[in-house]
């Protein structure tokens, strides 16, 4: 099982970590009731389950770029079971930026909770993930999608 660890403001998420994950080291694993809430909300999430996060989400909590902002926001809209290309997400928020969008979506805060797993390349190749593709593939079977390799069928 992936051990999550994650950093609250309240009923806020600030961020999503894995252990051992890089991002991790200025963060403490926040153990009040309301962030072990959200953390088993995550967790639920990793295992494939329909998770709605939008009441732990504070876009100003975030510290984004506003193209960030944009990228992420996209992303967030994406549902559960579905996916887009980075090219969607770019021409999404009037961009053509396609790189950018996968660079922003590199430095989610909150993985998983914004569902950047769900964007692929427009070859239905999973790439970039910053948990891992082997995570990213996992994520997507458990919501349903075919996947052979690297690949979405």
């Amino acid at each position: 099982m992936t051990k999550i660890k994650c950093f609250c403001k309240g009923t806020k998420l600030l961020k999503v970590f894995l252990e051992n994950d890089s991002y991790e080291k200025d963060f403490i694993d926040d153990r009040s009731n309301n962030c072990e809430k959200i953390k088993s909300k995550v967790i639920n999430a990793l295992n494939g389950e329909k998770v709605d996060f939008k009441e732990n989400i504070d876009w100003d909590l975030l510290n984004l770029t506003d193209f960030q902002r944009d990228v992420l926001q996209e992303t967030f809209k994406i549902k559960h079971g579905k996916i887009k290309t980075y090219k969607e997400i770019a021409e999404a928020i009037n961009s053509k930026a396609y790189r950018a969008v996968g660079n922003a979506l590199n430095k989610n805060p909150v993985p998983i909770v914004i569902g950047c797993h769900r964007v692929i390349g427009s070859n239905k190749k999973l790439t970039g993930f910053r948990l891992g593709l082997e995570l990213k593939k996992q994520l997507l079977i458990n919501e349903g999608h075919e996947i052979i390799g690297y690949k979405v069928i």
